[in-house]
């Protein structure tokens, strides 16, 4: 009895030791660890508001026990600090340097063993990009548009663009795509961008006019000015004075423009084509030299879709001699901000005879019948800027300059002409903008600054009809007509378009009218033929007095008569307006803001009024 006890001891004590073994086993195995991203060595494009970058590991438990992972962060492999810890093998972390090379490892702890992963390091993108985004070449901003940077057809990172249209990263060194897509927009593509060559790249996305939204393939052949191709043209320094470009495209190119160290559009390029698959033109290089120029060829195709490819030209002329620069005289400017729609280009026949034969005849006769839907926010605003010239000796032409604190400079185009448009590419109503231009030279360098004018666009404003109110009976055959200006964003609220540079009685109002319409006999009505001005936003009250000689009837076969008597007894009449423009004045220029304008006296395109009130008139 007493050995079978001993053997039964024995037995149980084997057992417990098989156990215990057992279990030490398995909590002394120490988890396995590895690191993912950002990959060692590795350059890292984030986004500029954040500044942001993820860390992934991963690792494995022999035992299945649940793992801690703590992030350690450094910019020395020696000396990291623990940044944060997580039960998930993924962590970010804000803030980060731009430019900054950063040391990283994992610790994993199974709450018994914790394991090190070996340090990795990453660099984070140096070059600060904006890409600006807007609907037209003088339009709103593309707001909640989805902008990718693109490398060899990856994403590298991802945004979509802010309340200006402003999409902004930090990108490694290095050539990449950007590519705009939103619902409802034709793809708009910017190829072959440098973000240490270009900070910032301005770019459209307009509306779709059809489904037929392929980007085109474009090519860009360079040649000497004797017709000898240069096979590789960023590879090859120029030392002539012109280049030939020739352009072709897989998709016909509704709309190309070039332009050398500029964005070109309709109101600014350096050459323009129409209509084609292919065009070839020659181009002035006498205004660079020694430097690398980006060259901007955009193409839209019919649908929109719009492809900005960009050719990196380096420079290095032997020029002549320029022994005397002088700055332009005499800058200053007109500018224009309207509510209008406007098309910038109608539809030719043989753009429409090519989308025939890929397009079903259904979606032809909705593109013929194209018209932008309109709405407030879709404002046109641009500046006209000219001056004087300087000599012509050794000219090659002018630089126009805009800045927002009258120091930093910023080129937004470049004519042979003593005049141009800056295409109001993130001008804001209600802030101070200046403007200059300089005389550019054939040895590429450039004069003085013409004298600087401040510009202030002003913003829209709408005009609300109060009296005789819409759908009023009874109304006096002699009525007074009120009306006010108000803010297009709250028809209760005064405007101030100035915004907080100018004060709101230095800005003029304008009205012309207003036109009373027979609502029975087409084409017969009555207008006030004066202008009435207001300084700042005022109620206007003007009464309709046939006595005063100023009120003028329209009969239908366009003969008129002075209107000498009361409007007629229980007749119906509509109101309105036919000009609601205001307009800042200073020494360097002029700025309208129009609302309403059918004669295009004051802007440069035709305004219909957003709304007449209709009344009916007492004994």
């Amino acid at each position: 009895m007493r050995w079978k006890g001993v053997q039964q001891f024995l037995s149980f004590a084997v057992l417990l030791l098989i156990v215990l073994y057992g279990c030490v086993a398995r909590i002394d195995r120490p988890p396995e660890v590895s690191l993912i991203q950002p990959e060692d060595g590795s350059h890292v494009a984030v986004l500029a508001s954040t500044k942001a970058v993820t860390f992934k590991a991963s690792a494995e438990d022999l035992d299945d026990q649940a793992l801690t992972f703590a992030l350690y962060l450094g910019t020395s492999p020696t000396n990291l600090n623990k940044v944060g810890e997580t039960h998930r093998p993924e962590y970010t972390v804000n803030d980060l340097t731009p430019g900054q090379t950063y040391y990283w490892k994992v610790v994993v702890s199974d709450g018994t063993n914790s394991v090190e992963s070996p340090v990795w390091s990453f660099t984070v993108g140096e070059n600060l990009s904006i890409v600006k985004v807007l609907d037209f070449t003088t339009g709103k901003a593309t707001v909640g548009a989805t902008v990718d940077i693109l490398q060899n057809s990856d994403v590298v990172i991802s945004t979509t663009t802010d309340e200006n249209g402003h999409a902004k990263f930090y990108l490694p060194d290095g050539r990449y795509d950007v590519k705009i897509t939103g619902e409802g927009r034709a793809t708009s593509v910017v190829q072959n961008y440098d973000p240490s060559i270009l900070r910032t790249i301005e770019t459209l996305s307009r509306r779709a006019m059809t489904d037929y939204d392929v980007v085109p393939h474009v090519t860009v052949e360079l040649f000497t000015p004797q017709g000898a191709p240069i096979p590789d043209p960023e590879a090859t320094t120029l030392t002539f004075d012109s280049v030939k470009v020739k352009v072709t495209s897989s998709e016909v190119m509704y709309v190309m423009y070039i332009g050398l160290d500029y964005v070109p559009s309709a109101v600014a390029r350096d050459a323009i084509a129409l209509d084609t698959y292919e065009f070839t033109t020659t181009l002035s290089l006498t205004r660079f030299d020694n430097v690398t120029v980006p060259m901007h060829v955009v193409v839209y195709t019919p649908n929109d879709t719009r492809v900005d490819k960009i050719v990196y030209l380096t420079i290095d002329r032997t020029p002549p001699e320029v022994t005397a620069r002088y700055a332009p005289t005499g800058l200053w400017y007109a500018g224009w901000t309207s509510d209008a729609d406007v098309e910038y280009y109608s539809l030719p026949s043989p753009i429409k005879q090519i989308l025939e034969e890929k397009l079903p005849k259904e979606m032809i006769e909705e593109l013929k019948g194209y018209k932008p839907e309109h709405n407030i926010p879709e404002t046109n605003i641009f500046v006209q800027l000219a001056w004087e010239h300087a000599p012509s000796t050794n000219r090659a032409g002018y630089n126009i300059y805009r800045s927002t604190d009258g120091e930093n400079w910023e080129k937004v185009a470049f004519t042979t002409s003593y005049f141009r448009f800056d295409k109001g590419f993130d001008l804001e109503p209600g802030k101070k903008y200046y403007y200059t231009v300089r005389t550019v030279y054939v040895d590429g360098t450039e004069s003085e600054n013409s004298n600087v004018v401040e510009v202030v666009p002003l913003d829209l404003f709408k005009v609300k009809l109060i009296s005789p109110a819409d759908n009023e009976t009874n109304v006096s055959r002699t009525p007074t007509f009120v009306w006010k200006p108000v803010d297009w964003r709250d028809w209760t609220s005064t405007p101030h378009i100035g915004g907080n540079e100018i004060p709101d009685e230095e800005i003029t109002f304008v009205y012309y009218g207003p036109w009373i319409y027979d609502t029975a006999v087409s084409d017969q009505h009555i207008f006030y033929d004066a202008f009435t001005y207001t300084e700042g936003p005022q109620l206007v009250s003007l009464p309709f007095d046939p006595t005063s000689g100023s009120w003028i009837r329209i009969y239908p076969d366009y003969s008129y008569d002075y209107q000498l008597d009361p409007l007629e007894k229980f007749k119906t009449y509509e109101w309105g307006l036919d000009i609601a423009v205001a307009y800042y004045e200073t020494d360097d220029g002029i700025w309208f803001s129009a609302t309403i304008d059918y004669y295009r006296e004051f802007d440069r395109w035709v305004n219909d009024a957003d709304h007449f009130n209709r009344f009916t008139t007492g004994e």
